[in-house]
């Protein structure tokens, strides 16, 4: 009977340490991160009361706690939004540090300081890598008057990362440091060096009426038979679209301020005299001719004019300006235009003379000469290019159609691209958190780049690890101490993938742990019962003495 009581006493103590252990399951169901606990039970050493049997005849002593096994069972996942918030889906562990030492975590809540530094709900710093080619600058007096001010304090440096493209690899897993995140975070401008244009030119010419001075100088006025008669002629090389039949108009003035007008017509050879003119009302002795203009039909074509941007290494833009003007009449077969390239500020100021040539297609359209290569940008002192496309090359296929060209089929469709390889300044817009841990800033010209990269600790047994506070756990000698995988080529191996604007709820199964809670509880009842039902025959066994 005196082992039944103590079977009772142990019994009790034992399911109170599960009820304790399941409770605390219970209270971390909305815990991000948490792995709950599985409560152990081993039976006390038994004592062989006889030895006479061929089975051996042994009592226990009751049940002890055992273990407090602690289960890495993977969370589903919460929505939050947070900006820093992470979750990992796979085995794996952030890692945190303070000035007591470095504790590892399922718990991604984390946030920005008052410092710029990533830490997590408990202020511990979270730890990674940062990237190498992150730095301080100090902004010129444009940027910072565009960053603001800060408690009435202008914003006068911050940081950037040179050569943002450029990627890096994790540290090893004990040259991990504090995360940085600030905002006031820049871009720097790349500047333009080659600037490209591509595309078919509106090569479509219209008729159009004008009327083109002709110069008096050249006409013979001359008196027959009291009246007046003029004669001249007119050259190509000054009026290119004249023709047989066209009107010249003569208008006669004297010094009174009398005036008239005679019209002519051009004769096949472009020579034009009129008949015998009276001039009534005229004075003769001061009769001149004040003007003299050809009524003519000419070809006309559209000025084109196409711009790209220009970026300077402050980060101020300007404009290139590519103008493009059909030379008429036409040379046999070749259209040819006239070229000129030219720079303005953003207000339309120029800050460059025109750089002039010429550029020529054949009557296929592909472009046969180019005299238009590059322009300085005085802003910066640097040249530059100006890619049009290659000339015509019978040996390279695409050649003289690669760059602008005229698309003979629809002559006046204009369908004109541009780029420039310079990049915009950028200023900071918000963070995000990528599949391999990569800590992405996006800025406002849509640039982005790798602040740093989340440290992914791993051990080689997981369960020994200690529980420290919440939900972080510190190294044992069990579980040995935290590392990074890597494979044969020395590449980092992922074990997990990072969830951004997600947290891992809890891996506490409410229904499982309310259901151990209530079976516990009827083994505490029942060795509780067996304590009194000792305790009851003990004293009949006492009152039988007396």
């Amino acid at each position: 009977m005196f082992t039944a009581f103590y079977n009772g006493i142990n019994g009790v103590k034992a399911q109170n340490f599960g009820i304790d252990s399941t409770s605390n399951n219970i209270a971390n169901v909305n815990t991000p991160g948490y792995k709950y606990y599985i409560a152990e039970f081993s039976d006390v050493f038994n004592k062989v009361v006889t030895s006479q049997s061929s089975n051996p005849s042994q009592a226990g002593f009751g049940s002890v706690q055992g273990a407090n096994k602690l289960v890495f069972e993977q969370g589903h996942f919460l929505d939050t939004g947070g900006e820093f918030d992470v979750a990992l889906a796979g085995k794996g562990f952030f890692g945190v540090t303070s000035n007591d030492g470095i504790y590892y975590t399922r718990n991604g809540s984390f946030v920005r300081d008052a410092n710029g530094n990533l830490v997590d709900s408990n202020g511990n710093y979270v730890l990674g890598t940062m990237n190498p080619n992150f730095s301080s600058i100090t902004y010129s007096q444009r940027v910072s008057q565009i960053m603001g001010d800060i408690n009435n304090t202008p914003v006068t440096s911050g940081f950037t990362i040179n050569n943002p493209n450029a990627s890096f690899d994790l540290n090893s897993a004990n040259a991990q440091g504090i995360l940085s995140v600030p905002t006031n975070l820049y871009y720097q401008p790349q500047i333009t060096t080659s600037v490209s244009f591509k595309g078919s030119l509106d090569s479509s010419t219209k008729t159009e009426n004008v009327n083109v001075n002709i110069n008096p100088n050249t006409l013979t006025m001359q008196e027959v038979n009291a009246n007046i008669v003029v004669s001249g002629s007119i050259s190509r090389e000054d009026i290119f679209s004249a023709k047989e039949g066209e009107r010249v108009i003569i208008n006669f003035t004297d010094a009174n301020g009398v005036r008239a007008s005679a019209e002519v017509l051009l004769d096949e050879n472009l020579n034009f005299r009129t008949n015998e003119l009276e001039l009534a009302g005229l004075d003769r002795a001061s009769l001149s001719i004040d003007s003299v203009f050809l009524a003519t039909q000419r070809q006309s074509a559209d000025t084109q004019i196409m711009e790209e941007k220009l970026i300077n290494a402050d980060g101020s833009e300007n404009r290139l300006r590519l103008t493009l003007e059909r030379i008429l009449p036409q040379e046999d077969t070749n259209i040819a235009y006239k070229a000129s390239v030219q720079i303005f500020d953003t207000e339309g100021n120029a800050l460059t003379e025109a750089n002039e040539g010429r550029i020529v297609f054949d009557q296929a359209g592909a472009m046969i000469e180019n005299t238009i290569s590059s322009v300085q940008n005085p802003s910066n002192s640097n040249t530059v290019n100006i890619n049009l496309g290659s000339t015509l090359n019978a040996s390279i296929i695409g050649s003289g159609f690669d760059g602008l060209y005229i698309n003979i089929n629809e002559p006046d469709v204009q369908n004109i691209t541009s780029n420039q390889n310079g990049v915009a300044e950028g200023f900071f817009q918000m963070y995000d958190i990528k599949k391999d841990g990569s800590i992405m800033v996006q800025f406002s010209n849509g640039a982005t780049a790798t602040v740093a990269k989340l440290a992914l600790y791993n051990f080689i047994n997981e369960q020994g690890l200690a529980s420290s506070d919440g939900s972080n756990f510190i190294q044992t000698g069990n579980s040995g101490e935290a590392s990074f995988l890597y494979d044969e080529e020395g590449n980092f191996i992922y074990t997990a993938e990072f969830i951004g604007d997600k947290l891992e709820a809890s891996s506490t199964d409410l229904g499982v742990e309310l259901t151990n809670l209530i079976v516990m509880q009827k083994a505490f009842d029942a060795s509780s019962k067996s304590i009194t039902t000792s305790d009851q025959m003990i004293q009949q066994a006492i009152n039988m003495k007396k």
